[in-house]
């Protein structure tokens, strides 16, 4: 627990606070980390969608016959490095 010894307690009300102190202190760290993950996860979906709308552009700059679903745009997203020069 955060490299510190558990200390001598005199009365269980004295545990009891302690206990309760790093339950609170936990349950906090918990919540900043569970609220990071989903910011970064929100921010990696917008991403995503931008890459595929430049991905999108970039292959019918030269003017395209269909647009690709995004199914084959992660396929292509994935391979797309895999044949150039």
């Amino acid at each position: 627990m955060d490299g510190e010894d558990i200390p001598d307690f005199s009365s269980l009300k004295e545990e009891t606070a302690y206990w309760k102190e790093l339950s609170l202190k936990y349950k906090q760290s918990f919540q900043e980390a569970r609220d990071e993950l989903v910011e970064f996860q929100e921010g990696s979906r917008e991403l995503e969608a931008e890459l595929e709308a430049q991905l999108v552009q970039a292959a019918c700059s030269g003017g395209c016959w269909a647009l690709p679903s995004p199914g084959t745009l992660r396929d292509i997203n994935t391979g797309y490095f895999l044949f150039l020069p």
